[in-house]
């Protein structure tokens, strides 16, 4: 195989800035201090109220990442770009002004895996949102979906080779998917490139180096990331990084057929996220989320029995009294460092469990219920109760932590 061109010196893949901080890609970081913005829109980023409730999201999330900085440094001036770039925050201008994409993303309105599957669908190289100067790409006439791409390839390669071998490592894509992308080659010459190099019959001496500098790497291993912690990759071996594995879950692959077809083209994130629902990726995505967590808990059936005996066997939400659909449900989920208390627990109805940790429904701490979009305007829980009484043994603070991280 003839080593691809490089489409113009600068060419590489650029997450959002040229420093990159891939901590503020974990979901629950992100989300927290998107809802942090909303919640101050038409403040200047550096105003006091923003520091002090990013320290407050610092310390909830356990984050190493300084989220408050300095005013020279503020994160939302130097590291918005991580939210301007996946289409939730506008022009700064002096003061914070969300999107509609983002206010609704931010308002639980549109949930985690519906905003990473609109990202995957709408997200292009080169990113205009984020100020940068596009005009070699435009000369070149190149544009890159990096995400969508990514799945195809990873589709690809479970076609060709099987499920085993449908993987991708930062190696792979720096040094072969880029620069194949760059010069526009088909998804077929991207797996055939791919299985010559596993089998060492593909030699890489001469393929343009698309990642010069020492922070390139980094942000290229940002899109697999992304789709790693939405529960769209799995994710596995840690040393050294560059031979990390992002595999397609094998459950997920059925599914991706449907979603490659929906061509969003020019669309917006927010009136694309209506059209990824209609594909059923979003929710198998969450199903297979929810269902590996619970499956990968040491102590779930004890948790389970005494949740179950803590609630009397009943649903919180629904009242439902039948032992085999109920289910003990984390608060703050292990993952996160959450226990096995019942002070950590809720029992809910199997579906409910789903869209609980799906993010359709959302409970505060005055025990309201919020549905997302979705689950709004579903027949089968538009009549769920607008509140629920939630049991003194209940830790308010792991309530409140889920409301704004999770």
């Amino acid at each position: 195989m003839n080593a691809p061109r490089k489409p113009f010196p600068s060419y590489k893949w650029r997450w959002a800035v040229l420093t990159p901080t891939e901590s503020l890609n974990d979901p629950v970081v992100f989300h927290g201090v998107l809802r942090v913005l909303a919640e101050n829109e038409g403040l200047p980023p550096n105003s006091e109220r923003i520091a002090r409730l990013l320290r407050v999201v610092q310390k909830e999330t356990g984050t190493t990442v300084n989220l408050v900085r300095t005013p020279e440094r503020n994160l939302i001036r130097n590291s918005g770009q991580y939210w301007k770039a996946l289409g939730l925050l506008g022009d700064l201008r002096g003061e914070i002004s969300l999107t509609d994409f983002g206010r609704r993303v931010a308002q639980g309105g549109i949930t985690k895996t519906e905003f990473a599957m609109t990202v995957i669908k709408t997200l292009e190289l080169p990113n205009r949102r984020t100020g940068t100067d596009t005009s070699e790409w435009d000369r070149a006439g190149l544009r890159i979906k990096p995400l969508e791409l990514i799945l195809q390839i990873l589709s690809g390669l479970k076609e060709s080779l099987g499920h085993e071998q449908s993987y991708l490592t930062p190696f792979e894509l720096v040094k072969i998917v880029i620069p194949l992308a760059g010069a526009q080659a088909p998804v077929a010459q991207h797996v055939e490139a791919l299985r010559l190099y596993r089998r060492r019959a593909l030699d890489l001496t001469g393929w343009p180096d698309c990642a010069p500098e020492a922070n390139d790497k980094r942000m290229a291993r940002e899109f697999l990331l992304f789709l790693a912690n939405y529960g769209i990759c799995n994710r596995s071996g840690d040393k050294p990084r560059e031979s990390e594995r992002f595999s397609l879950p094998e459950a997920l692959s059925s599914e991706l057929e449907q979603f490659e077809r929906l061509d969003l083209t020019g669309e917006e994130p927010a009136s694309a996220v209506r059209r990824v629902r209609e594909t059923n990726l979003p929710s198998v995505t969450d199903r297979e989320r929810v269902l590996a967590e619970v499956m990968a808990r040491p102590y779930q059936s004890v948790f389970r029995n005494n949740i179950l005996a803590a609630y009397d066997s009943k649903c919180l939400v629904t009242g439902v009294v039948l032992e085999a659909v109920l289910e003990a449900v984390h608060i703050v989920p292990v993952s996160r460092g959450g226990n096995d208390r019942i002070e950590n627990g809720l029992c809910l109805r199997s579906d409910i469990h789903l869209l609980y940790d799906s993010g359709h429904l959302r409970v505060n701490t005055s025990g309201s219920l919020h549905l997302s979009e979705a689950a709004g305007q579903s027949s089968n829980y538009g009549s769920l109760p607008v509140g629920i009484v939630i049991p003194a043994f209940v830790n308010m603070e792991n309530i409140a932590w889920r409301w704004k991280y999770y």
